[in-house]
């Protein structure tokens, strides 16, 4: 006890050398017991150690004193994808595959509809929201993330308001190197401010695909959209990027979609009009590959019209459908359908004739 109290360390050594019958106290340890501490080390052998640390321990050295912090920071971070959920009660983030929930102190997991806590980390206080951008902002701030994909959703407007995401992204001294945004939401109008507000935060070039959702897409005027759409269109982050993903397809008219290589489109509409203006589109377009079309209706109205315009092709599968359609301005070139009747959708690829 007191000034004569040993270091566990030297307890240690002792206990295992007794242990192994071992009882010569006169034995020299000053060799074996050293004092090295993690302050005392380089600063290149501590990044080495932070290297091989997950995103937990991270997290936790960053915590533990300002030089730990800096030496953190200047590491290439371990994510390689965020998912922010704004819900009515709480916030949930995916860290890669770790699931963390910021709450208020009174949250109560079991009276969330369908909410599946399992395997997730809660954190809880009375400025929940903050607390969940501080941590957010960590990863943000570091100028050497380099994301897969980043995941925004919410339920309104107010809640990406309140979370001041946008604010954040906007007061970084850099661009985020994201190669895939999904921006989910409740309204059009409210997926097109905030794709406005994010889209230039992120690198262009990096930027390859982008997914916009929609959980009610008939709550939209398009005229009151177009000004804000059209602003989105002309950002070099929509212009450079490859892919779109979008759920509704009537969330962007189709001029401003000419660009893109492959597509992703859902819709519950699948019918000759429809199939009609993506052959304009896509034959107008030089960049066009493919694009998968998922429906929420049936598939008969649309395999009309392309036994009227196309060329049916030998499948050899008896719940797929192959068409095949000529490009008259390009006479190497063919548009093949495939209708999937097992997966709900068709598959669209531009072809060599």
């Amino acid at each position: 006890m007191g000034n004569e109290a040993i270091k566990f360390k030297e307890f240690e050594f002792w206990y295992y050398r007794f242990s192994r019958g071992e009882f010569d106290l006169d034995y020299d340890i000053g060799s074996i017991i050293s004092n090295l501490e993690l302050s005392n080390l380089h600063n290149d052998a501590i990044e080495k150690i932070i290297e091989k640390c997950d995103l937990k321990e991270q997290l936790t050295l960053r915590k533990v004193s300002k030089d730990l912090r800096s030496l953190v920071d200047k590491q290439k971070i371990a994510y390689k994808s965020i998912h922010i959920d704004l819900m009515d009660s709480y916030i949930l983030c995916w860290y890669n595959d770790k699931k963390v929930v910021f709450a208020s102190e009174n949250w109560d997991e079991n009276k969330q509809l369908g909410f599946d806590y399992k395997g997730s980390c809660t954190i809880r206080g009375e400025d929940y929201v903050k607390i969940a951008l501080n941590d957010l902002s960590i990863a943000l701030n570091n100028p050497k993330l380099r994301l897969d994909e980043l995941t925004v959703g919410f339920q309104s407007n107010d809640k990406m308001n309140r979370f001041r995401l946008n604010s954040l992204l906007q007061h970084l001294n850099h661009q985020i190197h994201v190669k895939k945004i999904k921006i989910e939401a409740n309204v059009p109008e409210d997926i097109h401010k905030n794709l406005l507000s994010i889209l230039p935060c992120l690198k262009p070039k990096e930027l390859v695909n982008i997914g916009v959702f929609v959980e009610d897409p008939d709550d939209w005027v398009p005229e009151q959209a177009l000004k804000c759409v059209k602003k989105i269109a002309n950002l070099e982050q929509w212009k450079q990027a490859e892919e779109l993903t979008l759920d509704p397809l009537n969330l962007f008219p189709l001029e401003f979609l000419t660009h893109f290589k492959r597509f992703d489109f859902f819709t519950s509409g699948l019918n000759e009009d429809f199939l009609i203006n993506l052959r304009d589109l896509f034959s107008t377009s030089t960049n066009f590959q493919s694009c998968t079309v998922g429906t929420y209706g049936i598939l008969a109205s649309c395999t009309e019209y392309l036994e009227s315009v196309c060329e049916r092709m030998k499948s050899g599968d008896p719940s797929v459908v192959l068409y095949h359609f000529k490009i008259p301005e390009n006479s190497s070139k063919i548009f093949e359908f495939k209708v999937d009747y097992n997966e709900y959708q068709i598959d669209i690829e531009k072809k060599n004739f």
